[in-house]
């Protein structure tokens, strides 16, 4: 579902999209430069971007090398080996994602790159979500790309020829979606600027030493000043006719009121750091975290509830549940979206009539499955089977601190059976392990049933599974094992994890949801339905969880464009995949709500796993008794996450290489 890793080629898309809305393009002289390269104002600058290159291309000894000269001002004994023996376009890619980062604190921390040379001030600032910033990293992102046309690379491998590829296409997509500025939502219940504020300080600023805490602090004293540059962004969006819908903005303010609990020693800022400090260092704890609690009443606090008043005051003037359509230029930035997440060039009615007979065809295939444990009538619709299935208690774990705990301990059960049935299939494994936990209870109410992150270049972080617990009547016993391949292994996890592990350009080891969804995405879906080829689910119910799943993102098919492109409404959009599928109607609820704020992303799921099932058919019919499922699982997870066209592309040469 949801992982949220570090957004780089993803800028590339959103910072293309934060021009303002004009006949003509903003120059640089009418905008004044707000954000600085982190390093900026110390000398010899470019040395740091030397040091944490190397870092990202697996040297470290000799980035720390550099460190060391600079700290002992003796910058002339380092030797610039970055580009030595290296292709033009590598070191291309490299400068590329230096622009993208250099600027962004927030990014750096969660890479986690320059912590790893002992480089740690970068942790003192956030992020600048000022228009004039972003507008900035636009003309950047314009820069970078000026080289990418040239044919005159010289000789390139095969991965350098498709990370070209993959570029060019995020190049051409990014400058056909400058018309739709701010169309983005930037707060939502599902993320944003918001959900990137609280996860930089509870998920990637480091916590190990006393400069870490020194930064912490000095951090939380930024979050007002980045709190008013996002109103002054939502109020411009909100004068263009861009502005949330009514109901995801009710769940945005339940999240801020979430974020003020009565007793500032409650916040989840301050109680985060407090699971630390007194590890980091005993003796000054209490004087740490009587400084942090000071900071956030004066700072924090007032900060958020700042922002809350925003939306209140907000409130009165949203009203309606619309899609996309109703934002200006509408239907053609629905169109751009649906390019986007699922890097082809299906329209919004064909996604729509795909959606039809792929729901069609799963519910024919539940219908037998139901039968056979005896849920059979013809008058009733699947969801409705599928709801008096859910109703039996057999299938949940008791809605306790103790229940939670069993649901989390049979999803690791889950994860090691896949390891052991479903590892055959593949050459390549992560070396990086992943862990099972729950969605933090602040985010439960707006996040989906699962989502996962993956590990941080350097290898310190594991992947994480995030399981909602909320309640527990949204988590039966039967869609546990293909929720687990889905969102660990051999699903995100297995692909994610390698991706980030390869030999790729730094630039494409790291991606995010929102980036080559269809690919992502698809891959999680396309292993769920190889379980289920391999007879993995271990009985009648859990196959139907397979289908039921399965089913969803078929139905997504339908909602997403029924709700951005027909003009459904929310209430039409509920219905409908609560008949579909059977699923809890909160669950529901909180699905269709989600694609209110994240159009199209939805469609990504199941266009990604037919295409990826196509090619695999192909690969079949082709190769014969020369097909190896292990080689054609190679050549999809070597590609790293890509365009749709790229990765037929990338098969098609596999299929041609196998029979020479």
């Amino acid at each position: 579902m949801r992982f949220f890793i570090i957004v780089l080629i993803t800028l590339l898309l959103e910072t293309s999209m934060i021009q303002p809305v004009s006949n003509t393009q903003p120059s640089k002289q009418d905008i004044p430069t707000r954000t600085k390269n982190v390093f900026a104002h110390k000398p010899h600058a470019h040395l740091y971007w030397q040091a944490f290159l190397h870092v990202a291309n697996n040297n470290k000894e000799h980035a720390k090398t550099i460190i060391a000269a600079l700290q002992a001002n003796k910058p002339e004994t380092i030797i610039d080996s970055h580009k030595t023996n290296r292709h033009a376009l590598d070191t291309y890619f490299d400068e590329i994602f230096v622009t993208l980062v250099a600027r962004n604190p927030q990014a750096l921390s969660e890479l986690g790159l320059f912590e790893s040379i002992g480089i740690r001030e970068h942790n003192a600032f956030l992020a600048d979500v000022s228009p004039e910033s972003l507008v900035q990293n636009f003309e950047d992102q314009k820069a970078c790309f000026q080289k990418l046309a040239l044919d005159t690379w010289g000789n390139l491998s095969p991965e350098q020829k498709n990370s070209l590829k993959v570029l060019r296409w995020v190049q051409k997509h990014t400058l056909a979606g400058q018309d739709f500025v701010f169309h983005d939502y930037k707060i939502s219940q599902m993320g944003g600027i918001l959900f990137d504020l609280t996860s930089v300080f509870t998920l990637f600023h480091k916590l190990e030493t006393i400069q870490d805490t020194a930064l912490y602090i000095t951090r939380l004293q930024k979050i007002p000043e980045q709190i008013d540059q996002t109103i002054i962004l939502l109020e411009h969006q909100k004068n263009l006719g861009i502005v949330i819908p009514a109901c995801a903005l009710e769940k945005v303010i339940n999240i801020i009121q979430s974020l003020l609990p009565a007793k500032t020693t409650e916040h989840i800022l301050y109680t985060h750091l407090a699971g630390h400090v007194k590890t980091i260092d005993p003796a000054q704890s209490n004087q740490i975290l009587e400084q942090t609690e000071n900071i956030i009443g004066t700072h924090v606090y007032p900060a958020f509830q700042k922002l809350l008043d925003y939306f209140k005051a907000l409130q009165p003037q949203v009203t309606t549940n619309h899609g996309v359509w109703a934002l200006p230029n509408g239907d053609a930035f629905y169109a751009y979206l649906l390019e986007r997440h699922t890097t082809t060039r299906l329209t919004a009615d064909q996604i729509h009539e795909l959606g039809l007979h792929e729901v069609a065809s799963i519910q024919n295939q539940m219908r037998a499955i139901l039968a056979q444990e005896g849920f059979v009538d013809a008058n009733k619709p699947v969801g409705q089977l599928v709801q008096d299935v859910a109703h039996d208690a057999r299938f949940y774990f008791p809605d306790t601190p103790v229940g939670r705990e069993q649901c989390l301990n049979e999803f690791r059960a889950i994860l090691e059976r896949c390891r052991q049935e479903l590892y055959p299939l593949f050459d390549l494994k992560p070396s990086s392990q992943v862990e099972i936990v729950p969605v933090p209870k602040h985010e439960e109410e707006g996040m989906p049933a699962a989502y996962y992150l993956g590990p941080s270049l350097d290898g310190s972080r594991p992947g994480k599974f995030f399981a909602n617990l909320r309640s527990m009547k949204e988590v039966p016993t039967y869609g546990m094992e293909t929720l687990t391949i889905h969102e660990a292994e051999p699903g995100h996890h297995f692909q994610i994890a390698l991706q980030v592990e390869s030999k790729l350009p730094v630039l494409r080891r790291v991606s995010r949801p929102d980036e080559f969804n269809a690919y992502i995405e698809g891959w999680a879906l396309y292993v769920e339905k190889l379980a289920y080829e391999q007879n993995f689910y271990s009985s009648s119910f859990s196959k139907l969880g397979h289908l039921r799943d399965e089913l969803l993102r078929a139905v997504r098919l339908v909602v997403d464009t029924g709700i951005h492109k027909k003009r459904w409404t929310r209430e039409q959009a509920i219905d409908y995949m609560y008949n579909a599928t059977g699923f809890d109607r909160n669950s529901v609820v909180t699905e269709i709500e989600r694609y209110f704020v994240l159009p199209g992303q939805a469609c990504s799921y199941k266009i990604g796993q037919l295409k990826m099932l196509e090619l695999r058919a192909r690969a079949k019919k082709a190769l014969g008794y020369k097909f190896d499922i292990r080689e054609f699982h190679n050549a999809v997870l070597t590609l790293g996450s890509a365009p749709l066209t790229v990765l037929e592309e990338v098969i098609d040469q596999y299929i041609c290489d196998t029979q020479a």
